[in-house]
């Protein structure tokens, strides 16, 4: 990894009974750091040699101060995007690049959490990927893993030769289609509050009402160095309404989608 520069990959588990529990494996200046976060608090595994994770599974035999994480969750039946979420912003040199690698997948397996079994069977997952310099000043991000229609949507001021917007990567995935809104295809932000967004783009309207959360603490990169601290609540009830021409074509209700709101 080049100085300055940091590499992550979340990877979100949820069972059918809400529980959701996300590892996030990153490299920076500092070198390789795993950070785990559920529904009651946020950790950072003291030594990474007691869980091995990739895009296949993640195992688990870790015994620390104030955290016990004994078993494996095997991941299977990937819903991979289309399209690329950025489009041809990637290409351009901004802070922090974004990638789906997973929408939704089956997660199998059983964790051992504090002397808790907590099972995982065909539940769902989600894994996304970032790498750049910083993680955005101001941005917000919002995930719902469901089989039937998942969304996963992000919203950051960008600063871009001189000058800074405020960018848009927005995907929803159903069975059969995918709606994508981004700032390369001319959607825009009509609201932008902690509790409720609007974006359109053309004739579809996008409205999003988040409830009230609590979110715990992660470290987050500044020029490579994970000196930063965002705050991410694992489990909030959201509900969101696609239209097309004023026509509703998809609502949804998830009680335990994911969210990071640091536009405050």
């Amino acid at each position: 990894m080049k100085k300055n520069k940091f590499f992550g990959k979340y990877y979100k588990c949820q069972n059918k009974d809400g529980y959701t529990i996300a590892f996030i494996d990153s490299i920076s200046n500092e070198g390789k750091m795993v950070q785990i976060i559920n529904n009651d608090k946020s950790y950072y595994v003291t030594n990474i040699s007691d869980i091995e994770i990739n895009d296949h599974h993640i195992k688990c035999d870790i015994h620390q101060k104030d955290l016990s994480i004994k078993g494996e969750l095997i991941f299977s039946n990937y819903k991979k995007v289309k399209k690329d979420i950025m489009s041809y912003f990637r290409l351009f040199p901004i802070e922090c690049k974004h990638q789906i690698y997973s929408m939704n997948h089956t997660v199998n397996g059983t964790l051992i959490i504090n002397d808790k079994e907590i099972n995982f069977l065909d539940s769902d997952g989600y894994i996304e990927g970032d790498k750049g310099r910083n993680f955005p000043n101001k941005y917000l991000w919002l995930n719902s893993t469901k089989r039937d229609c998942s969304l996963t949507l992000a919203i950051a001021t960008i600063p871009l030769i001189g000058f800074s917007i405020k960018g848009i990567t927005c995907l929803i995935k159903t069975k059969e289609k995918e709606y994508l809104f981004g700032t390369y295809n001319f959607a825009k932000i009509i609201k932008l509050e902690r509790n409720h967004l609007i974006i359109k783009k053309n004739k579809y309207e996008l409205e999003i009402f988040i409830s009230d959360f609590i979110a715990h603490k992660l470290k987050a990169p500044v020029k490579g160095d994970m000196v930063r601290f965002i705050h991410e609540c694992p489990s909030v009830e959201i509900n969101y309404t696609l239209k097309y021409k004023n026509k509703v074509i998809i609502n949804k209700n998830d009680k335990y989608a994911s969210y990071e709101f640091m536009f405050d």
